[in-house]
Parts: structure tokens; C-alpha cells; sequence
């Protein structure tokens, strides 16, 4: 069912019928960076630079939104959150957020924060689901510790779509590779000095896995390239 709303970006009253909460995975903020699109059966309304989509016209029933960056910004990988329409209204008595939101904090543990690992699993997959991870292309700020390259097959010339590229015995994000096979991971506990970690790339139609070793300064910007 719908909910009326009215903040100063939406001068008119607004009939919210569901909105999508996203995060920034790397700044583990709720405002976003860029120019971000949400694409449901109608697009969503962002509230200021926040990552607040807000919707009044999507038709009911399970559906992909699709979560994009913009060309010239394009600092997000892209993505798909599934969604199911009309959301339920809350039951009484109302929580701080009295309208259908995705994550639903309802699921949420009230007494820990909402990025506690100690959150029911139901509530932590779905914020995994609302949180956008950087693109190689993201303004990760001076000092970050970075391990970027380019997954090939067959040699250089050659760079592989789909390929998925992680840390070995890292809880960071994996990446998936686009048309251009290039990668970024983070390290945002990186130690104060080198040290070597390990790479596992796999990609479709069998290929992989491929480990690759290479040793990591903090604060820098760490290259590798791997042909599987």
C-alpha cells in the first residue's frame, strides 16, 4: 500500500510505495558517489545524494531492479536486487521507518548496529544485496591499498569477461570482470608492511581456478596480471 511522504526535494506530496536503500561498500556510507540510475518497471526517485530511491509506480509482484552507474561516472559495479511488490505495511506500533523499505529493518536486531555481523542472517543479505561495490574506475582516496590488473586468456592480447578474481582467505569483495578483463580489489586491513597474498581467478566454461601470488604494500597501488 502506499505512504505519503513529503521532504524538501519532493515538493509535492509523494505516495511512496516502497524505496531502496543503498550503500556505498567501500566508504560503508549511505551516500553514493557519481550518478547512479535505479531501474525497476519505472525508475526511482534518489533523494538528494543519498542512496534513497524512492518509488510510486512499480507493478506488483517479483521483480530485478537493476542498479547502474552513469557513463561518465561510472564508479559502481552494476547489479540486480530482487524485490517483491507490494511490500507489507509494517505491523503497529510503527517502527522509525513506517513505509516498505528494502533492507527491511524490521528484520534487523534493534539493540546492534545495523552492520553488526551479529544480525540475523535474514537481514544481513539483504543489506549484502542494497550494497554497491566499487568499479575499477572508482575514486578510492590516496593511500588506499589496491591490487589492480588484468585477466587475460591466452595471452595479453586477450582480456577475459566474467572472470571472478578474489583474495584468499579475505572477507573484502570479490570482482567480476567486464569486456575489458580488468579488475580492482581493496585491502582495507592491509599490514604496515609487505606481504605476499594469493589471488583465485575462475571464470565461465571451466577455466580456473588459478591462484597467483604476488606481495602487497600497504598504501599502494599493487599490479598483477593473470592468464588462465
Amino acid at each position: 500500500m502506499p505512504f505519503a511522504i513529503t521532504t524538501p526535494e519532493l515538493i509535492t506530496n509523494f505516495q511512496l510505495q516502497f524505496a531502496l536503500m543503498l550503500r556505498d561498500g567501500f566508504a560503508d556510507s549511505d551516500d553514493l558517489v557519481g550518478t547512479v540510475t535505479v531501474l525497476g518497471t519505472v525508475a526511482g526517485r534518489q533523494k538528494d545524494s543519498s542512496g534513497s530511491f524512492l518509488f510510486d509506480g512499480l507493478k506488483d509482484g517479483d521483480q530485478d531492479v537493476a542498479v547502474s552507474s552513469a557513463n561518465d561516472t561510472p564508479y559502481y559495479v552494476a547489479k540486480k536486487v530482487k524485490v517483491t511488490i507490494p511490500v507489507l505495511a509494517p505491523p503497529p506500533p510503527a517502527p522509525q521507518y513506517p513505509w516498505p523499505v528494502y533492507p527491511d529493518r524490521r528484520l534487523a536486531d534493534p539493540n546492534l548496529p545495523l552492520g553488526d555481523p551479529g544480525q540475523p542472517q535474514a537481514y544481513r543479505d539483504e543489506r549484502t544485496a542494497a550494497t554497491l561495490w566499487p568499479s575499477i574506475a572508482y575514486p578510492f582516496p590516496e593511500g588506499t591499498t589496491l591490487i589492480r590488473g588484468t585477466i587475460t586468456h591466452g595471452g595479453p592480447g586477450n582480456p577475459l569477461d566474467q572472470a571472478t578474481v578474489q583474495q584468499v582467505g579475505s572477507t573484502d569483495p570479490t570482482y567480476i570482470t567486464g569486456k575489458d578483463g580488468q579488475f580492482v580489489l581493496y585491502w582495507k586491513q592491509a599490514p604496515s608492511i609487505p606481504k605476499q597474498v594469493t589471488l583465485r581467478v575462475t571464470a565461465p566454461g571451466g577455466l580456473g581456478p588459478k591462484n597467483q601470488n604476488l606481495i602487497v604494500t600497504r598504501g599502494l597501488t599493487n599490479l598483477v596480471n593473470i592468464d588462465l
